[in-house]
């Protein structure tokens, strides 16, 4: 895939991957791995919001409004299973309505190099934060909620005050998914979420699905090592336990 690079000049990022060369990345392994539906112009991340901001958002094709805070910290989430579990496939109060939100690739790359990774604290512009991975296809709780996988991560991005507002002005555009978010989540709680019922209702769901693959966001070699970009494990304080990102999520 032919992507303009404004930052590499064509060059690989990292030696041995490149944007340029999409196959490269599939030799990405790991356990941290940033994955996302992503095209020539820019990445696709999802957030849960109420009515009333989804309602303005996709009228202006931009997030603001009377209900809506630029400065506030949000989460950004390139991973659609992991924002079904989150937001309870669009079943919590004021998580109604699940956005798909593409952002360009330079954007992506300057709103990362101003994170820390951490997790619990700290990184108080932007906060890399390594969370469970959730499986999309399969469920658990009784169909209550999508898989936790058990090694695999899955990337939240924390954004607050600045870069907050840098990833509001910069958003490419945005879609509403919530049907599909509640149609993945009747597939999951088949038949009370049996592993048989919830397969043959996938079934019907994937071709519905994004096509997330790895992706390596346009930072300068240092950055994607600090902020565990290549597959390797982070510092424990990087790690999810058994909580979730903030409560400001939305």
């Amino acid at each position: 895939m032919d992507i303009p690079d404004t930052h590499t000049n064509a060059k690989p990022i990292i030696e041995g991957y490149s944007l340029e060369d999409e196959e490269s990345l599939n030799h990405l392994t790991g356990d941290f791995v940033f994955k996302a539906e992503w095209d020539s112009e820019g990445v696709y991340f999802y957030q849960a919001y109420n009515h009333a901001i989804a309602d303005w958002a996709l009228s202006h094709q931009r997030l603001g409004g009377p209900h809506f805070n630029p400065s506030r910290m949000t989460w950004i989430k390139p991973s659609f299973a992991w924002v079904l579990y989150r937001a309870g496939y669009g079943r919590k109060n004021s998580q109604e309505r699940i956005l798909k939100i593409k952002l360009p690739h330079s954007t992506v790359a300057e709103l990362l190099q101003e994170c820390a990774c951490k997790h619990g604290g700290g990184g108080s512009k932007g906060r890399v934060q390594w969370d469970p991975a959730r499986d999309i296809m399969t469920s658990e709780d009784n169909g209550r909620q999508p898989r936790r996988m058990l090694r695999e991560r899955a990337i939240q991005i924390g954004l607050s005050n600045r870069l907050s507002e840098k990833f509001v002005s910069s958003i490419i555009s945005i879609e509403d998914v919530s049907n599909l978010a509640q149609m993945v989540g009747r597939a999951h709680g088949a038949n009370g979420g049996q592993e048989a019922a919830v397969k043959q209702a996938m079934a019907l769901v994937i071709p519905h699905l994004p096509r997330e693959r790895p992706y390596l966001p346009r930072c300068k070699p240092d950055d994607l090592i600090r902020l565990c970009m290549l597959g390797t494990d982070p510092l424990p304080s990087a790690r999810e336990g058994n909580s979730s990102p903030s409560s400001t999520d939305p």
